[in-house]
């Protein structure tokens, strides 16, 4: 990253971290139900925001990827409840383990943002 990309990538961290926050929110009150339809799209525009972004960072790629399978895993998790029950799936525990990766990620945006 050269000087003058910095204000840029920083930026962008920014508005990663915030679609971050907004995701968790709406992902919060899919996990409490009942199922909420207009959550999951919510959840679903921030996750394709998300990615653009981090698409510009490379530095985020590995903590993108995994909160991408963890949002994967909870939204099968929560298909499954409303589909046939669960089968057994601990949906605390796949939200436990998103907000873990979402936090990893969080962290290094922030890490990309300059100090105030």
């Amino acid at each position: 990253m050269s000087a003058s990309d910095a204000p840029a990538l920083s930026a962008i961290a920014f508005q990663l971290a915030a679609a971050l926050d907004a995701y968790e929110q709406d992902i919060a009150t899919l996990v409490r139900g009942p199922f909420d339809t207009e959550a999951y799209q919510r959840a679903s525009r921030h996750m394709d925001q998300m990615r653009m972004y981090a698409a510009s960072l490379p530095v985020v790629s590995v903590a993108w990827v995994e909160v991408m399978i963890r949002h994967f895993e909870l939204t099968h998790g929560i298909w499954r409840l409303q589909k046939d029950a669960g089968d057994g799936t601990d949906l605390v525990q796949l939200h436990a383990q998103l907000r873990e990766a979402v936090q990893r990620l969080a962290r290094k945006c922030v890490l990309l943002m300059p100090a105030a």
